[in-house]
């Protein structure tokens, strides 16, 4: 841009020489590209699109290999699936089998709980014969409290086995299955991510990188400029500086752009610089100019990137 200005120093000056009473400025237009890249380091495994081609927002224009991201996926949703089942696992408590097995404990222990009290019953009343012997007794009445306690337990066992985990290990579980869904979603999302959309409407103005090359966040695949993303820069002396302000409305002139084109001043420089190397002159090589820019209104699709155009306050027509 700045050769192609360059090259025509009397159209490209800082100010119309022709034109100087009318004209606000001459100045340029400028792009604002946008660089297509990954959220992550990828190769590049296929490009739809060339130089100059149009594209619609929402086209895929890259794809980068996806064997590494599909097999994060396919992990994620392994966890996804076992924090699932121990979660309802603690939800139902112990399975069929491990009760029953639970429950036929009991009812031997019941038995022998019988059998005790049973023995230790017939020899008290031996006992008051003196038939049995001391010792004999305390071993009936220890055995008959010993499968008493074990018929207690196996109880409490099956009782526990019946219910779902406790409410504390239920919602740990929950947490984790949370926690494994959201890490199984991203990993879809970065799956998704492979594929390279275009953000907007646009031209592509450059390629960046091609098939086997390595794209990262940093390393762009593409250059892109969406439709109307173009800005009016020019610069101004101190003395028209109080001429203009933020939204006030230009006419643009260029070859070209018609006569109806317009824009609206978006930026105006607080700080005063040098006037650009570009157009140094004898006379303004020592001036001190403002950047300012301006946004065009629609539409403004024969705006091109390193157009020299003419800008005019409205109520100062050319």
């Amino acid at each position: 841009m700045i050769s192609f200005i360059c090259a025509l120093p009397l159209v490209a000056s800082l100010f119309s020489s022709c034109d100087s009473e009318r004209s606000l400025a001459v100045g340029y237009v400028e792009g604002e590209y946008v660089l297509l890249a990954p959220v992550e380091t990828a190769r590049v495994t296929e490009l739809n699109v060339h130089r100059g081609d149009r594209v619609s927002a929402g086209d895929v224009v890259v794809r980068l290999e996806t064997e590494d991201a599909r097999i994060a996926a396919d992990q994620a949703a392994a966890v996804v699936q076992q924090a699932a089942a121990e979660l309802e696992n603690l939800r139902l408590g112990r399975r069929p089998e491990e009760i029953a097995v639970i429950a036929a404990s009991l009812r031997s222990a019941q038995v022998q709980a019988q059998d005790a009290k049973k023995e230790w019953q017939r020899l008290q009343g031996m006992a008051e014969y003196q038939l049995v012997s001391a010792s004999a007794l305390d071993q009936a009445l220890t055995l008959r409290e010993t499968t008493a306690a074990r018929v207690q337990e196996l109880e409490a066992d099956l009782a526990v086995a019946r219910l779902p985990a406790r409410a504390n290990e239920i919602a740990a579980a929950e947490g984790r299955l949370q926690q494994a869904q959201k890490a199984l979603d991203n990993a879809r999302w970065r799956l998704q991510q492979r594929n390279l959309k275009t953000p907007a409407d646009a031209v592509v103005t450059e390629i960046i990188l091609h098939p086997g090359e390595m794209a990262s966040p940093a390393a762009p695949v593409l250059s892109l400029l969406p439709k109307g993303a173009t800005k009016l820069v020019f610069y101004i002396p101190e003395p028209s500086l109080s001429a203009i302000s933020l939204g006030m409305p230009l006419r643009v002139q260029c070859e070209g752009c018609g006569d109806n084109t317009t824009a609206s001043i978006s930026f105006i420089a607080t700080e005063p610089e040098f006037t650009p190397p570009v157009i140094y002159s004898v006379e303004r090589r020592q001036k001190l100019v403002y950047q300012v820019e301006a946004r065009p209104d629609a539409p403004a699709d024969r705006l091109t990137p390193g157009q020299i155009v003419d800008v005019f306050l409205q109520n100062n027509p050319p």
